[in-house]
């Protein structure tokens, strides 16, 4: 795992339009790490992974909160991002 060396993350996430739209949001309470996996087969790839350190203005009722049984500002939300969304950063460690 590498951390993005950036504390500033602008993420890029596609909108359900006809046409290409993304949603991109500038932050500082977003970490970002590129990850590499590898199956049991060998085959390797590689995916982006944010860190949310700040939900505290996320809705009580997002599902992240639901299927882990915790409230905003109580813990980091970690997740990969799908392959049609972007993580832009200065530059990497």
């Amino acid at each position: 795992v590498k951390k993005m060396a950036s504390q500033i993350v602008v993420a890029c996430h596609k909108q359900s339009y006809v046409y290409a739209v993304l949603c991109c949001q500038k932050t500082d309470t977003i970490k970002a790490y590129l990850t590499f996996l590898k199956e049991a087969n060998g085959i390797k790839a590689k995916a982006v992974a944010v860190c949310h350190t700040d939900t505290s203005a996320w809705n009580p009722k997002h599902l992240a909160f639901q299927v882990l049984k915790v409230k905003p500002r109580t813990i980091s939300i970690f997740h990969f991002l799908p392959e049609d969304h972007i993580v832009w950063v200065p530059n990497w460690i």
